[in-house]
């Protein structure tokens, strides 16, 4: 995981992110953006270090976005689309595929 967490804030530019991994009932991951960042893992899904790297890759994309307003305030495009051009790591078709394990 350590590594995973290392690759993506390379790519990403994304610093000082903090990782914690919790059971929970219907989560798969969510940040809280307070300072450090914080992304928390459902421990359920870490097994797949397919799924891993996406659920870190996705939560650290939300925290680009939210951390640096020009990339979030740019016009003509949602913040989906945003998100999406950012989340080429993956094919889409590796994404549905990675999504569908959980």
């Amino acid at each position: 995981m350590e590594r995973v967490g290392k690759l993506q804030r390379i790519y990403l530019s994304v610093k000082d992110v903090k990782v914690v991994v919790r059971p929970y009932k219907t989560r798969t991951a969510f940040t809280k953006l307070s300072s450090p960042p914080t992304i928390s893992l459902n421990e359920y899904l870490i097994d797949d270090e397919e799924v891993l790297e996406y659920l870190i890759l996705r939560e650290m994309i939300h925290i680009k976005l939210n951390m640096y307003p020009p990339i979030r305030y740019t016009g003509g495009l949602s913040y989906a689309e945003k998100f999406d051009s950012v989340l080429h790591f993956f094919a889409k078709e590796k994404v549905e595929e990675i999504r569908k394990r959980w």
